[in-house]
Parts: C-alpha cells; structure tokens; sequence
C-alpha cells in the first residue's frame, strides 16, 4: 500500500511544473501568444492584399491587340485576293463609364481597413484568450501543490498512528482512518493532476512551450477596472466594433458602385489594316458603348440587394453594440462578485476552518479527540483553502475578461 501511493506521488511531481524549467509568467504567455501567431499573419497579409488591389483596381483595363484578316473570297482561298482583302491589327481599350475606377479603389482601400481592423480586434481576443488559459492554468497547477502538502501531512499522520499501535497502546481503527485518509488525498491529487494538464494543454494552444515551463507562485497583482460607466461610453471605440463599423463603410461602397453600373462602359479600337497589289492601305477607329437597356431588371436591382445589404451592416453594427454591452454588464458583476466571495473565504471560511483545526488538535493531545476528527479538520481546511484559490482565480479571470472591453493592461 505505502509503495503504491510513493509510486502515486512520484508520478504526480513528475507530471507537475518541469524542475528548473524557466518561469512562463503571465505577461510572458501574453508576449509569446502574439509573436508568432498564425491567425494574425494571415489576417496582415489579406489586408496588404487588399491594398495591392486597391492600385490595380484604380488603373484602366488592359489594353487588347488584334490580328485580322478581313474579306476573303472564299472561292480560291487562301491565294485568292479581292479589292477589298485586307491583313492588319487593331489596338483596343475599354474605359469604364463614371467614376467605377475611383470607387473600387475606395472599395479596395475600405475592405483593407476592415481586415487591419479584425487583425487589431482578433489580437485582443487573442490576449484575453491566452490570459485566461494561463490563469485556468495557474489555479489548476496551485491546486495540485496545495493537494501534495495535504497528502504529505497524511503521510506523516499514517507513521505517527503506527508509532502507538507497535507498543500496544494504539488503536487500529486510527491507522486504518489515516490510511483512508491518505488514500483518499492521493486520489484528490491524481483528479488535480489531471486538471492541470488540461489546462496546460490548453494554454499550450497559444503558446506551444507552455508545457516546458514552470508557473509562477503567486498570481500578478490585478489592477481594479475603470468605472463601469466609462468603459460602457467607450465601446463605440472598441476594436471589434471598429470591424463592424468598417464593413459597413464596405457595404456602402459596394452601394456606390452598383449606382455607377448604370453609366455605360466605352471601348475605343484604333487599326490599320494593309492591301496588296499597289491598292491604298485602311485604317479604323470606332467607340462601342454599352446600352443598359434592361436597367430596371438588372442595374436597378443591384442597386436594391445592394442597399438591403447595407441595412444589414447598420443592424449588425447596432446589434454587436448590444452584444459588447451585455458581455461588459456581466463581466462587469461577475468579477464584483468574484472579489466579495474570495474576501468571505479570506475573513470567514479559511479562518474558521484553522481554528476548528487547532481546538481539535489541542483535544487530540489531551486524549479528548481521535485522530479521524483532527484528520478530517485538517481535511476541511484544506478545502476551504482550495475554496481560496479557486476565487482568487476566478477574480483574475473575471479581470482578464474586462480587458478585454477596456482595451488597457490589467496588473502593474
């Protein structure tokens, strides 16, 4: 039994923060998540896209070289010759109507701006992100230490019931407890233990190292957020919204230039066309130009789907607006309330629990309490302050969720 559990322990600190590992601390994990983060670079090079089309997207069409061969007989062809047989070429330029060149530039140059806007919001989600995988990890990997010291102190429990039983004065049922106490510490560990590799797997996510490196001790020291009515006023600002705020500056270009579709494209063509036998060589120049003659079942309802489209833009924008306020309302009361439940823990519940802890302990000595009440005592104060931890954790998530909508660092 006693090997087991070594082998149980042994296992457990193997599993845990990697021995002389450098410190991954939690602005470190911010840093390293955004160095080389894939979902920012592809977002860069779409904007840089965006813009390299905004240039092509303003200039004139390409311009199209003919080769032609005009009034062949076709009787004796290919060596028959006519007057009117001519060999030549034909340069040929479209030129679209309006201002359809400027706007798709506009259009280009506002998509760019959409994508640099969902790149700066997508690295805030990312920092919020990879915040609270560290902090999830943080708690998880505090946890498992704070289960090994208690699964320790059961271990030395087991040895100091076994002392009295070896002389006969002993009881056996006091060992027995112990050992069931112990047993029941290890496995309490092993379940901690496998929460804090999941955690690590998921911070891992953001910073592939992650699992190599030790966690600090202590949780930075969180700053408290601006007044809720501040950070309500500065939403209009916030980095996602600009997103919504730039597709709809997308959308209402895509409407300007459904308008211009009605203004007619012009295509010019200039040639010279040779004739054999000493006859007197051509040339041609003629301007085609588009009829939009089924306007009103096809330009005019461009225009229509592209306005509905851009209503659409306006809703969403206004619904997002909702949506960041509601998540700032809760994220908002839920770290107040995280920080009032971590200070009863502090003042009321862990206190309690070590001094149920020490009176037992004093009943203990003087014969007056067994060792299944001081281990079960000890038990309890290990659980409230697990309870500790876990709201001090809960208060830096709820913390590294309003940076999120403040935009601003969280801890000095």
């Amino acid at each position: 039994m006693r090997i087991a559990l070594w082998l149980a322990s042994a296992f457990i600190a193997a599993a845990g923060a990697p021995a002389g590992a450098q410190v991954l601390t939690f602005d470190d994990a911010r840093r390293l998540a955004l160095d080389n983060q894939p979902a920012l670079r592809a977002l860069e090079h779409a904007a840089r896209a965006a813009q390299l089309g905004s240039v092509a997207d303003s200039t004139l069409p390409d311009p199209r070289l003919k080769l032609g061969a005009l009034n062949f007989p076709v009787q004796g062809f290919p060596s028959a010759r006519e007057d009117m047989t001519q060999l030549g070429l034909s340069w040929e330029q479209s030129i679209p109507g309006g201002d359809k060149r400027r706007l798709r530039s506009e259009r280009a140059n506002a998509e760019a701006g959409q994508l640099s806007a969902e790149a700066h919001s997508t690295m805030q989600s990312i920092q919020r992100d990879v915040g609270l995988a560290w902090v999830d990890a943080w708690s998880a990997t505090a946890a498992e230490r704070l289960a090994g010291e208690l699964q320790r102190e059961f271990e030395n429990a087991v040895e100091l019931a076994r002392i009295p039983l070896a002389s006969g004065k002993g009881s056996p049922a006091e060992v027995l407890a112990a050992r069931q106490a112990l047993s029941q510490a290890v496995d309490r560990r092993l379940e901690l233990s496998q929460q804090s590799a999941r955690a690590r797997a998921a911070l891992s996510r953001w910073v592939p190292e992650a699992a190599a490196r030790s966690l600090p001790a202590e949780l930075p020291q969180f700053e408290a957020p601006p007044p809720l009515d501040a950070v309500r006023k500065s939403l209009d600002a916030h980095p996602q919204h600009e997103t919504q705020v730039l597709a709809q500056g997308v959308a209402d270009a895509d409407v300007a230039l459904a308008r211009e579709a009605s203004k007619p494209d012009r295509t010019i063509e200039v040639g010279y066309y040779g004739r054999s036998g000493g006859r007197s060589d051509m040339v041609m120049f003629q301007i085609a130009f588009e009829l939009p003659v089924y306007a009103d079942r096809k330009q005019d309802r461009q225009v229509e789907a592209k306005l509905r489209l851009a209503e659409r833009a306006r809703d969403m924008r206004a619904d997002h607006l909702r949506e960041l306020q509601a998540g700032l309302e809760a994220a908002y009361e839920e770290w107040r309330l995280a920080g009032v439940r971590l200070e009863n823990a502090r003042t009321a519940t862990v206190p309690a629990a070590q001094a149920r802890l020490d009176a037992l302990n004093a009943q203990h000595r003087a014969g007056g309490a067994s060792l299944a009440a001081v281990l079960e005592a000890r038990r309890g104060l290990v659980e409230g302050r697990m309870q500790e931890l876990q709201l001090s954790g809960a208060l830096a998530r709820s913390r590294v969720a309003l940076s999120y909508y403040t935009n601003e660092g969280v801890h000095r």
